[in-house]
């Protein structure tokens, strides 16, 4: 049958804006190794008898091992685990090196940390177009995290939770308001002293909102009470003070998928915020006037793979501007713009104070700066966190 003049290209991306699971279908060779494919096509297909099934490509070598065994697993993978999909789409022989997986009750293998895994016996292989329509019947299956899985949409890797589930991060915000009251005379001085703007951030999720703002005197505000940006790599490393070793290495990932560049610059910044205790950057044009107008739309739009490789972009275009730097106590800086983090009595930091807007300073004036800053943050720790 002909495709008639549809544009395989065009076709891709229209077919795009519709969201697939990804999900592992594995099995072993006779020799006991593992074998196993990636799909974006895996799908319920009966309830009685029970049937599942996805559409492997006609001249996939892995498929043709598991059609060879006649069983196979669907490992529906979860959100945070795009680092497995992408190990899982290296060439065949070194697709499972270096994961760790247990066998299934058919022997077959089950990643750790899956949403869950269907175990079958295959059923059927129907030729479709350049693909098989493969079905299996299900003899075993089991819910492993009941998180929300990882999805394939418009080219790019992403996670979807219904808004009916997220808790309101109303009583958050509430309550980051009323600690930042303890320290608002203080964010106004150093506003004022640096004339520039100081603006607190809560952590709701994974994004920033700001919750309160001043600026100082003939400084516009920049920051819209309630805007929020997402903790994308390299930002967000303030909010990771004091988190779980899981959470720092799920923001990791995020920066490896980013590419090396900015996994280094990242990795800079979260060494340099344990190791001072702020962090900060110290060239703002590419930033203020085109990154974070683009991250707080961001934010308030969603995120789809698109708009999330247009941040990519700019975060790589402004790549040396977010490098941490020693600072040279005589040279002046443009554009300078300093955070640092405000822990609850637990250690961890849900709020953030930022200082930008910072007229041309030296390096010596940031670091005083900076310090005045940390004095405001640890001010408020002791106000609205005491025990």
């Amino acid at each position: 049958m002909s495709g008639g003049t549809v544009d395989p290209a065009a076709f891709r991306q229209a077919l795009g804006h519709h969201p697939t699971g990804v999900a592992l279908i594995s099995s072993t060779h006779a020799d006991g190794e593992p074998v196993g494919l990636i799909v974006g096509t895996f799908t319920s297909v009966s309830l009685d008898p029970p049937l599942v099934g996805f559409l492997p490509t006609r001249d996939s070598a892995s498929f043709a091992a598991i059609r060879k065994s006649g069983r196979f697993t669907v490992n529906i993978l979860a959100h945070d685990q795009e680092h497995l999909c992408r190990a899982l789409s290296r060439p065949a022989d070194k697709r499972f090196e270096g994961l760790q997986w247990s066998p299934s009750s058919n022997g077959s293998p089950v990643l750790p940390d899956v949403v869950c895994s269907i175990d079958c016996s295959l059923e059927a292989c129907t030729p479709a177009g350049d693909h098989y329509f493969v079905t299996g019947l299900v003899e075993s299956l089991e819910i492993h995290r009941p998180v929300a899985p990882l999805l394939f949409f418009q080219g790019g890797f992403g996670g979807f939770v219904p808004g009916s589930f997220v808790a309101p991060s109303d009583a958050i915000v509430a309550e980051s308001v009323q600690a930042v009251q303890y320290i608002r005379d203080g964010m106004q001085r150093l506003a004022h002293a640096a004339h520039g703007e100081v603006t607190a951030y809560a952590k709701v999720t994974d994004h920033a909102v700001a919750v309160a703002t001043v600026a100082g005197p003939d400084v516009p505000t920049s920051t819209i009470l309630g805007s929020k940006w997402p903790l994308t790599p390299p930002f967000g490393e303030v909010f990771l003070i004091g988190a779980p070793e899981a959470e720092t290495e799920q923001w990791m990932n995020r920066a490896r998928t980013a590419g090396e560049e900015l996994l280094r610059i990242s990795q800079e910044r979260l060494d340099h915020a344990h190791k001072h205790g702020w962090a900060g950057s110290y060239a703002g044009d590419t930033r203020d006037t085109l990154l974070f107008p683009a991250l707080t739309e961001y934010g308030v739009d969603g995120v789809t793979p698109a708009k999330q490789r247009e941040i990519q972009e700019m975060l790589r275009a402004a790549g040396e501007d977010l490098r941490p730097v020693d600072l040279d106590p005589e040279k002046q800086y443009e554009g300078a713009s300093l955070v640092a983090p405000i822990r609850n009595r637990h250690g961890r930091c849900e709020l953030m104070l930022r200082l930008c807007q910072i007229p041309p300073v030296s390096g010596a004036r940031i670091e005083v700066l900076a310090d005045e800053l940390c004095r405001l943050t640890r001010e408020a720790e002791k106000s609205a966190f005491q025990v």
